[in-house]
């Protein structure tokens, strides 16, 4: 059922929707974005669903039965992440993103979550400062890097074996830094699946890429235990997946704390991204 909200445009829960709905709205609403974002609904469904998007507190947005916005939220304990919220280049400026996000806001504290976070980038002015205005308060930045094609002669690099993504996020929940953001979790990592791959260099460093088969290969995270940092094993596994994948680039997405081994990415030939990411938080247990 469609529930009237917003001067003439009404809501569904993600729940009462089909995927190809919510990827449809996706690539509408993101239409001239900073990132466009173009899926269909399985690409829909392989994004999202590691993130825990809860469908009952996300909503497409329809004026009649064009989607003219969205808005998803994950959640986990007692927080809430804005996944994605974007509107329609037609309805933009119009006041629509800063009454769905107030109403998110709204429904988060009704449910008892203490805090409310989400990613902006840091360039797109207009959504910082929509942000700002509704008191998130910007907690850290968040960056990327990609890297040129190139790698070590094969001989001259260790050979990796394979692991299951879900013992790769294992390793990141025993291993892996203190508060991590979303997209880095051991949380959100457990959801990888095929094609994602995952690889381990003799059990004292990890890696997980995304589609091995993409013209541009995803490093989606890596993690070396903590008795063995320091003695270049992360170097290593970054030459030996280099080697591995001679003929491709690389890139990272904007989801690396800037203050999480820079040196390192930069002695493996990382260079950063053009655009960076700011992670901003609600705290939703003083209202």
């Amino acid at each position: 059922m469609l529930e009237e909200n917003i001067e003439g445009i009404s809501r569904r829960p993600v729940a009462e929707c089909t995927a190809a709905e919510v990827a449809d709205a996706l690539t509408r609403s993101f239409e001239g974005y900073v990132m466009p974002v173009n899926v269909d609904a399985q690409g829909y469904e392989h994004r999202f669903r590691p993130e825990n998007v809860d469908p009952f507190a996300s909503y497409v947005y329809f004026r009649e039965s064009r989607p003219v916005a969205l808005i998803l939220i994950a959640r986990r304990g007692w927080t809430s992440r804005v996944a994605a919220m974007a509107v329609v280049p037609e309805v933009r400026g119009s006041g629509v993103g800063k009454r769905i996000i107030q109403r998110a806001v709204r429904e988060a504290i009704a449910r008892g979550d203490r805090s409310m976070l989400l990613e902006v980038f840091e360039h797109n002015t207009p959504a910082v400062n929509l942000y700002k205005g509704q008191d998130f308060k910007p907690v850290r930045r968040l960056v990327g890097y990609h890297h040129e094609p190139g790698g070590a002669p094969p001989d001259a690099a260790d050979k990796l074996s394979g692991l299951d993504p879900l013992d790769f996020a294992r390793v990141v929940a025993r291993e892996g830094e203190s508060a991590l953001p979303w997209m880095l979790a051991a949380e959100t990592l457990s959801g990888a699946v095929s094609p994602a791959r995952s690889f381990h260099l003799d059990h004292r460093a990890y890696a997980l890429i995304g589609d091995p088969a993409a013209d541009v290969l995803s490093l989606t995270a890596l993690v070396v235990p903590r008795g063995y940092r320091r003695n270049g094993w992360g170097t290593r596994l970054m030459l030996a997946l280099f080697t591995m994948f001679q003929d491709h680039a690389w890139f990272i997405s904007q989801i690396v704390p800037e203050e999480l081994a820079p040196e390192f990415f930069a002695r493996c030939g990382w260079e950063s991204q053009d655009t960076n990411q700011l992670e901003m938080v609600l705290d939703l247990s003083q209202t």
